[in-house]
């Protein structure tokens, strides 16, 4: 066993020098911190197939651009993610605002406003209608314009409207198009974009056709035709779940994985189920790194990613 050492700060000190410092104290948040960094390295070193899942606000609370370079310097393969995160995206693809406000405003006052919050996060109805809602109807007359009378899988309808995002306006969605990155969206239909599909067969029945079920397939030929294969769970819910039952039903085991999240055991739900749950279900090789950092995510993810990007450009 290695000694705990005295975590040293200096003046100029970088990312992965603090980062590097903590990796000496003792396994704390501070040394989870710092071990979740390794195992993020190694798992890139080994060239292992990464999965990232996206629950809660990420994008709102200010994470497309940690994301984004995540995404371009191909230190993500898939990701599986809320609708609502993909639409808040969408939305500021096409010139949408967040704004900072306070958990302590009344919220019956930004009702009459028409103003939605999201925590400490505000956002107008007139950015969501004019900047997602009225876009996003233009892109299904598109896309069923185009492929007429087909049945999209959930990915491919998350892949056709990332093909018609302008190609000036930023976005994971669109980052994602760019670098191959496999999107996955099981819970498409609980966010605005089923909201608005639904609206949009209303007018036009039957003709915007997806099957949710086709994308199952799919996720679990990924894992077949993998060597390697890790997990990034931030957050947890319906994305992790989705990565984790798409190894058991493919009879192989994810390697390594890292999850940040503030959900507790206890309660038996799958949110704040540690990774070693999963062995006992055959989703998690027992011989793999397993990191669980009780973090709030836009807390741990830029430091995590500013560290690993300093190390993997230094060497």
């Amino acid at each position: 066993n290695k000694n705990v050492m005295p975590v040293k700060i200096w003046p100029g000190m970088t990312v992965d020098n603090i980062i590097r410092e903590m990796n000496k104290s003792g396994v704390f948040m501070s040394g989870m911190l710092a071990e979740a960094v390794n195992t993020y390295e190694q798992m890139i070193k080994e060239d292992s197939y990464i999965f990232m899942s996206l629950s809660g606000a990420l994008i709102p609370a200010g994470m497309s651009k940690v994301l984004i370079e995540l995404i371009e310097r191909k230190y993500i393969d898939c990701i599986v993610t809320t609708g609502a995160n993909l639409v808040h995206d969408v939305m500021m693809a096409y010139g949408g605002s967040f704004y900072k406000g306070s958990t302590e405003l009344k919220d019956e006052n930004l009702l009459e406003k028409k103003i939605d919050r999201i925590y400490d996060v505000l956002v107008s109805e007139d950015d969501f209608n004019a900047k997602f809602d009225e876009p996003l109807l233009e892109l299904y007359d598109d896309i069923t314009e185009k492929r007429p009378n087909e049945t999209l899988s959930v990915s491919e309808l998350i892949e056709e409207i990332a093909i018609r995002i302008p190609e000036k306006n930023e976005s994971v969605l669109k980052a994602c198009h760019k670098n191959g990155v496999k999107v996955f969206v099981p819970t498409i239909h609980d966010s605005v974009f089923g909201l608005q599909a639904a609206i949009y067969n209303k007018s036009k029945p039957n003709r915007l056709k997806v099957d949710i079920f086709k994308d199952l397939q799919e996720i679990w030929d990924i894992r077949k035709n993998v060597e390697k294969s890790s997990a990034i769970i931030l957050g947890g819910g319906v994305p992790k779940n989705y990565i984790f039952q798409s190894f058991y039903f493919a009879n192989k085991m994810l390697d390594n994985v890292i999850q940040i999240t503030l959900d507790r055991p206890e309660t038996g739900g799958l949110s704040g189920a540690p990774p070693e749950e999963a062995i006992s279900w055959g989703k998690i090789n027992p011989k793999g790194k397993r990191v669980v950092l009780v973090s709030e995510v836009t807390l741990a993810l830029p430091i995590i990613a500013a560290a690993l990007i300093e190390r993997l450009d230094k060497k």
